[in-house]
């Protein structure tokens, strides 16, 4: 199974459609907020409402891929230090964790816990460029990658 997420796109569906159009036949494509986009505009990604989007109101989603259960939200106005991700997905009875907001790419496996961020396709702020995960996952075993977007 095939899971690509992406966040932070600040408008910027094309780089959105560019990434789907890469990765056509990925099972799942989750978008942790701040596209600043309505959701059908960047179907087939299901995505979450972050700090600068108001054409969304969903906070969160849970999905369920697998024996994955993920927590997807987009991480303003909460704590995202490893325990807090950790307990917020725990209490979701979630064993993965995705955010976005800090537009930084990050992986942890955290007391049994998968906590993902893919960073920002379209404003970085790390010098690992704009990036995205995927998510691959072979019965229990889980293998997250960041790419960066291509120009």
């Amino acid at each position: 199974m095939v899971i690509i997420v992406t966040s932070d796109s600040h408008g910027k569906k094309d780089i959105l459609k560019r990434v789907y159009e890469k990765y056509p036949k990925a099972d799942y494509y989750l978008d942790a907020g701040d596209s600043e986009c309505y959701e059908e505009e960047i179907e087939p990604f299901l995505t979450v409402k972050g700090n600068c989007d108001y054409k969304i109101d969903t906070r969160f989603r849970i999905v369920e891929a697998g024996d994955l259960k993920i927590f997807l939200f987009h991480g303003d106005r909460a704590l995202l230090s490893l325990e807090a991700l950790h307990q917020r997905a725990v209490q979701a009875h979630c064993n993965m964790i995705i955010h976005g907001h800090t537009h930084m790419p990050h992986y942890s496996f955290y007391n049994g816990v998968h906590i993902v961020c893919p960073g920002s396709v379209s404003l970085p702020r790390t010098r690992d460029g704009r990036t995205y995960a995927i998510i691959k996952v072979d019965g229990n075993e889980v293998n997250v990658e960041f790419e960066k977007v291509e120009r």
